[in-house]
């Protein structure tokens, strides 16, 4: 059975992460800066001692061995939770459909309605062997505890945003874009069901609840700017942040707002220091990919988003008496 990370466990962080791969999942922040990477002890040390920090994180332990550990919680809503981070022992990487069972378990009490998690393509050829001694990776061991695969996605990088912009050269006119607002979720919700493949909409949600809840940002200080198009409509949205690591950007648009797919990178471009930046694309926004690789982004890493359903949607009506007053 897993259970919390718990501030006694600190001692045995240390010898967990010589004993452990690298991250066998990442959230889209850790997608667009390299990937899963190496155990960090230090981090985990400081949210073994912090209960608030603690909270999100679980363990799978024996006689104070710690042989995997899971970190899991909210996207952007309590109906929506994410695994971000999972590590195991690399003599029990069979542990990862345990505790992709397990997890559902507090997801369900906090009142989530599905679970997301987002695995590496490439790590997805080896890990540990299950009852029958069959050999299998992370990505088998989530389809077996109810996950299924909603796209696969692709992150492109760049060395530099200026050289980038330099490729795309000067639009015939500089886009208008605007803060995003609050009050810009209804229209944001209907160009996401306008643009997004039936198959994944089933399968994350095709309220506009589900929707907000499952949104994936960039990070707390990333912007989102929005374009509108001439009648007023919304024809595109942009997010964009630069760190110390680098710039990246999301970008998604409806299919009027296509015709200004340059303009929109341009934009996501403009004002931003000369380092490497990166984003991602679906494998559902060919043109976007297609562009970046003009511009010099190469293909880097490849993810595969899954999603497991913890609340069954009502499929038949029945009918039922009511008094009126």
């Amino acid at each position: 059975m897993i259970r919390h990370l718990h501030p006694t466990d600190s001692p045995g962080l240390l010898q967990f992460s010589q004993s452990s791969g690298r991250g066998e999942t990442c959230t889209l922040v850790d997608a667009l800066q390299g990937g899963p990477d190496g155990f960090p002890t230090v981090k985990y040390a400081g949210i073994a001692l912090s209960p608030r920090a603690w909270q999100s994180c679980w363990v799978e332990a024996r006689r104070g061995r710690i042989d995997a550990l899971l970190r899991a919680g909210p996207r952007s809503g309590p109906e929506a939770w994410e695994v971000g981070e999972l590590y195991l022992r690399k003599s029990r990487t069979e542990l990862a459909l345990d505790l992709l069972e397990q997890i559902a378990i507090p997801a369900v009490g906090a009142g989530a309605h599905r679970i997301f998690v987002r695995i590496p393509v490439d790590g997805q050829v080896s890990s540990g062997t299950d009852s029958h001694g069959t050999i299998e990776s992370v990505y088998d061991s989530a389809r077996r505890a109810g996950f299924s695969t909603i796209y696969r996605e692709t992150v492109y990088r760049c060395d530099s945003a200026h050289s980038a912009l330099r490729r795309l050269g000067i639009p015939d006119h500089s886009l208008q874009l605007r803060a995003q607002t609050e009050s810009d979720n209804l229209a944001l919700f209907r160009m996401y069901s306008a643009t997004t493949p039936i198959e994944a909409r089933m399968k994350s949600g095709q309220t506009v609840q589900d929707w907000a809840a499952g949104v994936e940002r960039l990070g707390r200080k990333a912007s989102g700017w929005i374009f509108e198009l001439p009648d007023g409509s919304l024809g595109a949205q942009m997010q964009r942040v630069t760190n110390r690591s680098g710039h990246t950007f999301n970008l998604n648009w409806s299919t009027a707002g296509g015709s200004e797919l340059p303009g929109l990178v341009a934009a996501a471009l403009l004002d931003c220091k000369d380092v490497p930046v990166s984003t991602t694309v679906p494998e559902y926004r060919p043109a976007l990919a297609h562009l970046l690789v003009t511009l010099g982004f190469e293909e880097k890493e490849r993810y595969d988003v899954l999603v497991k359903p913890l609340a069954q949607t009502v499929s038949e009506t029945a009918n039922a008496f009511a008094a009126i007053s």
